[in-house]
Parts: structure tokens; C-alpha cells; sequence
């Protein structure tokens, strides 16, 4: 727990051409102030010479500073002597002025009631711009009370009601604006590597997306790093390449965030002071900024110094002291640079503490307590679903969850294989015997073999015929004709266009049906998902996938409507729905770009639909043989001899055992006729809340586990792991179960909840028998 100590109010009035009467008032943090007292500060005009004269010099530094890129100035080694030289007429003559006379009875009493060893927050109340730019750190009191710094607090302070939230980490606000010249991608760094902290940035930002965050989510800490500057006593922040604000043209947005608990703002950037006099119109409790040009090093490691103190526990104050006096070690290449940090606080707000913008809470609990201790399993089965969820939201489990969802997959009761659909293969055997026949070919299939293959089949009445084999060049003209005559005909070509894919064009001069072959596969090359639609290109003109034309010729003879879409804008086939894959479903956390057309989840069947090979088409298959395997049969062309045309599937996806592309289609024209006339479950998914709440569930199961052992068996681990083995089983059956109805889900997230939740209980348990947990404000 953080020491309480002492508050110091010092109040100005006045300037400096007439002098300042200053009112001292001495607390105990929390409290009504038990020491008051007045004196006063003689007119100094002079010092106020020093400060411009410190001012000009320091800002004429040939430093890379965070300053608006055009008014960085230019010097060198003279320039830092001089500024070196105003520096110290100007330490040397504030010191002279309070050590006055009229002075001496504050500065006495102040002392009197002081500890060596207690924190002390000096307070400067003031509105004169000029006081808050002294290097107040250089009164001899900080070196002789090393825990205190200084403040600045305007005269007008509210104290603004926040309604109880709930925390768990510290919820961070970080605007990158304009970076041209300086490096703030270590701000970025720093803030991301922070314990306890859910940051999210905003990069070179448009002044609406500011807002927005300001108002429609609650924030603990607002931070920016770019540039600014201060004129006429104005604050502006440089946001992006072209747009610069002042914080008065987000005031609505302040002061909704300062409803909804902002604590502290941090403006890593230069001549803040501006910046901050904007936020104490708002009533912010607390700022951090730099009293002027900051270089970037600086910057950097004031940053970095802070957040080191601040998130390890050290006092607001404190943290800023430490973290500015390190900033001396820099002041051979940087002068002054412990000058530049400066905290403005809300006189009626006391600084927050890391520990508590986190809000934790821990309570002392008994082994006699039963119910004290469910409270801490729930708070700890909370806080691993909290960062579970999180940590998969951004993708970092999606690789282990899609091999389990493999792994189940493959472990489902085998199917037969879809006799309604065959597939004519064209394999490099079959390529040789059309080269051995004299068919002149310009791909894996000649034109004069296709018309022997339509003519073949033709006469058995199958229900549709697609051809997965790219032609992008004329048909002779035999075939051409042909396939005019040949109903429910459906040709392929390729939408997607890149250097390394680009599009391929149906084939001209003819208007079959066409349908896009284009699909999508997974970070490991596994294709789990199928396209149904996708906007259509100039080359390949059609908005359907080959999977779903096939589909719906099939589907047509069996007075199957049309698809439709419902309210939630899903695909509707008769009256089966098919769920669409956004970005976040079941295990995927898919990219914008993942995601586009209308994807759904490829339910595979274990076999394969029933194969002909060309030759045996065209050669030995006899007519009976044909009529029962053709007949309101879809027959799929397609080639299993390109190695660029395979790919793995949840069942086979070594290298050696990949399947071709003609299959995979198969087995999605498989999958709608299925879906709408057999009633075979598609692929589904829970909604986000619920997901939450099963790993939430089993976060708790994991906890009940350890909790079960150490009251039953405490000396006997090995029950414990047998319970811990018995549960993670007890969750594979249920997630094998659902998905043979076909839902998926979330198998390894409740699996590391489980665990971590038991784990973490036991392990507290072992190494603190008595449960004593300690309170952090």
C-alpha cells in the first residue's frame, strides 16, 4: 500500500512587476489542511528577463525536438553554452528571490511541518504563465525532501463525479500524431510492452476518430506523442501530415471522457504548458507535458523511465521526479533536459496510482471461508477469460485452434461419398492418351476429346456438366456448337487479379453459365472455407462461384426456388440458411481482406464423390455402366495431374496426400445439395458472447478443479492431475459431439482457461498455505 503524505497548497496572487502575496496551506493527503499560512514574494521583473532570455536560448538548439516541424530552429556547441550560461542566472536568481525576506516565514513553517521520509506534493496555484514555466525544482526544499515535486493547479478546480467501473486493466488512449522528423515509434513500443494495459492506438488519426474514442469508450489514460506547440497561450497538437487541433475543439469529447474516468493525460511533446491549460478548463484530474521543445531522445526516455516507475508502483509524483532527475545523464548532448517535465494537477483530485486506474482488488480470505473463496475463483476465472478473449480477438490462437478443428474433423464417424455428383478426372495418364491419339491439345484437355466427352454423356441426361479446366481461347467451332446444345453447361474463370494470379477470362464466342473457380485458402495452406459469391471483374464476369451454379442447376430440377437473402442479409436455399464467415467467426480472426465475398465453413465429407477417368469414358465404360452412374448425375471435368491445382484439406493435408482442386469443388456442390435436400448440418459457430461465456465457464471448471483438490486431497497432486486429464477430456467429447451437429466450438481457448485457471489456484495454493492476499490501491 502506498504511503499517505503530505500536501502543499502554495497560492499566488499578484505578478511579478508588483510582487505575489502567497498563501500556504499544509495537509495530510486526504484531509482538511492542519497548518495555514501567508507571506509574499517581492516584484522580480528581472527574473522574468532570465526566463526569456533561458527561453530564446534554449529553443535556438540544434536538437531533433517534437516542436512543429517548421519552427525548428538551427545552432550548434556556442548555442549550448549560451543556453548552459542563462540557465544558470536563471537557477541562481529564483533562488536568490525565494530566499527573500518576505518569503522566509512560509519557507520556515513549511519545513517545521515536514518529514524526511514522507511523499510531498507541492502544489503551485497559479494562473501566471510565467511562474509555471520556472524551474521550480531547483528550490533547495526538493534537494532537502526527496520524495516531493512540484505541481502546477489552477485557481479553479471541480472535482468530477465518475460512476464505479469495472477495471482490470488499465485502458489507454494513445494518439500518434504527426511523427515527420522524430521517432515515436518508441513511444509506441513502450506503451505496448506496459503490464495490465489495454492501449489502442490511433495513428496520424483524422479529428473525428479522436472523438469518437473520447466519447464512446471509457479511457484511464489519454497519451500523445508528435508534435505540438504552444501560441498565445494556446495549446495545438499536430495530428496528422495536414490536420492540427486545439484540445478546445475537443472539449465535449474531454469532458465525456473525464465522466467516464480519464485519470491522466501525458502529452510526450513539445511546449505543453498551452496544451494543459485547455484540460484544466475541463477539469481533468491530472497532466503530464513538457514546458518546452522536448528532443526526441528525451522524450523517449522520460517516457520510458516513467512508465518503468509508475506501472511498478511508484507514486504519480514520484515516478516523474525519479524518471526527470535520470534525464540528467543527458544533459551533455541535451542542457536542461530535467528542466522539461511538468505535472498540472486538479487541486479537488487526488493522482492516481497504477494499481489503482487497474481498480484491483484483493481480499484476505480464510480456508474455513468457502464462499470468500469462490469469490477469488470467479475474480481469477474473470480475469484469465478476460485476457484469453483478448489474446485471441487478435489472432494469436487462431493457428492452434484451426489444427484441433482439423483434428476433430478428421476423428468424425465416416460418410459415405455423394453418388449425385461424378467426377470426370483427366490424370497424366489421361493426357498421354490424347497425345497418343492425335488430339491436339493447348491445356491438359484438347477440344477434340471435351466434344467426345459430351457426346458421350449427352445421351444418359445428366443434370448439369461444369468444366473446371481454365479456357480462355475460342472452342473449335464442332464443339462450340455443341455445347450451345447441351443444357445446363457451366464454364470457369477467375476473378481474383494480381501479378501473381491474375485473371483468366471464360470462354468466348459462346454464353454458357459461368461460375468463378477462385477460392481461399488458410495461413497453412488449408482449404477450410468456400466461396459462394464475390464481386464479379471485367474478365471474369460473374458474381457466382462453379460450387454454386452446379448447385442451383441441381437444385432447379428439384423445384428448389432460387436463393434468397434474409433480413440479416445470409443466403437462404429453400429455407436453409448459410451462415456467412465475417471476421470474427468461430475460430478465425480474419483480416479485412480474408473475409471478402460470401464465405461459409466447407463441411468435408471423409470420401470423395465417384470418379471416371477419361479413358475409361471414352474407351471401356460400357453403355449400362454410363446410364447408372450418368443419369441426374452433376458431372465435374477436371484435371488431378496439375501439382499447381492441389491443396490440403482437414483431412489430407501433408504435401504427399494433397487433393486436387476438381475434388474440392466436388465436395462444395456436395455440400449445398446436401445442406438443402439431405438436411447434413452446415458449419456453425457461436456468437461472440458466447464464446465468452463458454471459455468463461470452463475458466470456472478449471478453478473448481484446484479449489475440489485443495479441500479434499492438498497432499495428494497426483488426483489433482488426474482431475485436471478427466476435464480437458470432458471438453474434447463436448466439442466432438457438437461439431457432428455441425458446431465448432472454441476447443483450445476453454482448454488453456481450464488449465491456467487450475494451475494458478493450485500453485497459489502450495506456495501460500494461509491464502493471504494483500490489498493494492
Amino acid at each position: 500500500m502506498l504511503m499517505l503524505g503530505k500536501l502543499i497548497i502554495l497560492k499566488f496572487e499578484g505578478d511579478f512587476e508588483q510582487g505575489f502575496r502567497v498563501s500556504l496551506e499544509v495537509s495530510q493527503e486526504g484531509d482538511r489542511p492542519f497548518l495555514e499560512a501567508s507571506g509574499a514574494l517581492p516584484a522580480n521583473p528581472e527574473l522574468v528577463t532570465r526566463l526569456h532570455h533561458w527561453q530564446q536560448s534554449y529553443r535556438s538548439l540544434d536538437v531533433a525536438s517534437r516542436i512543429k516541424p517548421k519552427e525548428i530552429f538551427y545552432g550548434g556547441s556556442i548555442q549550448q553554452m549560451e543556453c548552459r550560461r542563462w540557465a544558470q542566472e536563471l537557477g541562481q536568481s529564483l533562488t536568490r528571490w525565494l530566499a527573500s525576506d518576505a518569503f522566509a516565514a512560509i519557507d520556515k513553517r513549511l519545513r517545521e511541518a515536514l518529514s524526511l521520509n514522507e511523499p510531498i506534493r507541492i502544489l503551485i496555484r497559479t494562473e501566471d504563465r510565467n511562474l509555471r514555466h520556472l524551474p521550480w525544482h531547483l528550490w533547495d526544499l526538493l534537494d532537502r525532501y526527496t520524495q516531493a515535486e512540484v505541481g502546477f493547479c489552477a485557481s479553479i478546480a471541480q472535482r468530477i463525479e465518475v460512476h464505479d467501473r469495472r477495471k482490470g486493466k488499465v485502458r489507454i488512449l494513445a494518439i500518434l500524431g504527426n511523427s515527420r522528423g522524430i521517432d515515436i515509434q518508441a513511444d509506441r513500443q513502450l506503451l505496448a510492452s506496459l503490464p495490465d494495459a489495454a492501449v489502442q492506438f490511433l495513428v496520424e488519426p483524422q479529428r473525428h476518430e479522436i472523438n469518437d474514442r473520447l466519447w464512446n469508450q471509457p479511457w484511464d489514460i489519454l497519451f500523445f506523442a508528435g508534435h505540438s506547440e504552444t501560441n498565445a497561450q494556446q495549446g495545438r497538437i499536430f495530428i496528422n501530415d495536414r490536420e492540427s487541433l486545439t484540445l478546445d475543439e475537443l472539449r465535449y469529447g474531454l469532458r465525456q471522457a473525464i465522466a467516464q474516468g480519464l485519470r491522466l493525460a501525458i502529452f510526450n511533446s513539445c511546449d505543453g504548458l498551452g496544451l494543459v491549460s485547455q484540460l484544466e478548463q475541463v477539469h481533468l484530474p491530472c497532466a503530464i507535458a513538457m514546458r518546452e521543445p522536448v528532443p526526441d531522445r528525451i522524450a523517449q526516455e522520460f517516457l520510458k523511465q516513467f512508465l518503468i516507475a509508475f506501472a511498478a508502483g511508484d507514486s504519480l509524483y514520484l515516478a516523474v521526479r525519479r524518471s526527470r532527475e535520470r534525464l540528467q545523464g543527458w544533459e551533455g548532448n541535451f542542457p536542461c533536459a530535467s528542466w522539461l517535465p511538468v505535472i498540472c494537477q486538479n487541486a479537488s483530485e487526488s493522482p492516481s496510482t497504477w494499481q489503482s486506474l487497474r481498480g484491483a482488488t484483493l481480499r484476505r480470505q480464510s480456508d474455513r471461508d468457502i464462499w470468500k473463496r469462490v469469490k477469488v475463483l470467479l475474480l481469477i476465472a474473470a480475469l484469465v477469460t478476460s485476457l484469453i478473449v483478448g489474446v485471441r480477438s487478435i489472432g494469436w490462437l487462431q493457428r492452434f485452434e484451426l489444427r484441433a478443428f482439423d483434428q476433430l474433423v478428421q476423428r468424425r464417424l465416416a460418410e459415405p461419398p455423394d453418388d449425385r455428383i461424378l467426377i470426370v478426372s483427366v490424370s497424366e495418364a489421361d493426357i498421354q492418351y490424347q497425345d497418343q491419339m492425335g488430339m491436339a491439345r493447348r491445356g491438359s484437355l484438347s477440344d477434340r476429346a471435351l466434344l467426345q466427352v459430351i457426346q458421350r454423356l449427352q445421351p444418359y441426361q445428366p443434370r448439369a456438366i461444369g468444366l473446371d479446366i481454365y479456357h480462355d481461347f475460342p472452342f473449335e467451332p464442332e464443339l462450340a456448337q455443341a455445347l450451345k446444345e447441351t443444357p445446363g453447361f457451366v464454364a470457369i474463370c477467375k476473378v481474383s487479379a494480381s501479378e501473381d494470379n491474375p485473371s483468366i477470362a471464360p470462354p468466348p464466342g459462346i454464353a454458357p453459365a459461368i461460375g468463378f473457380s477462385d477460392a481461399v485458402t488458410d495461413f497453412d495452406g488449408v482449404m477450410r472455407r468456400q466461396l459462394l459469391g464475390m464481386t464479379a471483374s471485367e474478365a471474369c464476369p460473374t458474381s457466382l462461384s462453379l460450387s454454386l451454379q452446379m448447385a442451383l442447376s441441381f437444385l432447379a430440377s428439384e423445384n428448389i426456388a432460387p436463393p434468397q437473402r434474409n433480413p440479416a442479409g445470409e443466403v437462404v436455399i429453400g429455407d436453409v440458411r448459410f451462415p456467412r464467415l465475417a471476421h470474427h467467426s468461430g475460430g478465425y480472426q480474419l483480416a479485412p481482406t480474408e473475409a471478402n465475398g460470401y464465405q461459409i465453413l466447407l463441411n468435408y465429407r471423409s470420401a470423395a464423390p465417384p470418379q471416371i477417368s477419361l479413358r475409361d469414358l471414352l474407351g471401356d465404360a460400357s453403355d449400362s455402366q454410363l446410364a447408372d452412374r450418368v443419369r441426374d448425375r452433376l458431372i465435374l471435368i477436371g484435371v488431378t495431374a496439375d501439382n499447381n491445382d492441389v491443396h490440403a484439406t482437414p483431412y489430407r493435408s501433408s504435401a504427399a496426400r494433397r487433393t486436387a482442386g476438381v475434388i474440392i469443388h466436388a465436395q462444395m456442390i456436395s455440400q449445398i445439395i446436401s445442406a438443402v435436400l439431405d438436411r447434413r448440418p452446415l458449419l456453425w459457430w457461436w456468437p461472440e458472447w458466447a464464446e465468452c461465456l463458454w471459455i468463461g465457464i470452463w475458466a470456472i471448471a478449471g478453478g473448481m478443479v484446484a479449489l475440489g483438490w485443495q479441500w479434499l486431497a492438498p497432499a495428494r497432486s497426483w488426483r489433482l492431475w488426474l482431475a485436471v486429464v478427466v476435464g480437458l477430456g470432458a471438453l474434447y467429447g463436448c466439442c466432438a459431439l457438437v461439431l457432428l451437429r455441425g458446431g465448432w466450438i472454441p476447443i483450445v481457448p476453454a482448454a488453456i482457461a481450464f488449465l491456467v485457471t487450475a494451475a494458478g489456484l493450485a500453485i497459489g495454493s502450495s506456495t501460500n498455505r494461509s491464502h493471504h492476499e494483500s490489498t493494492v490501491r
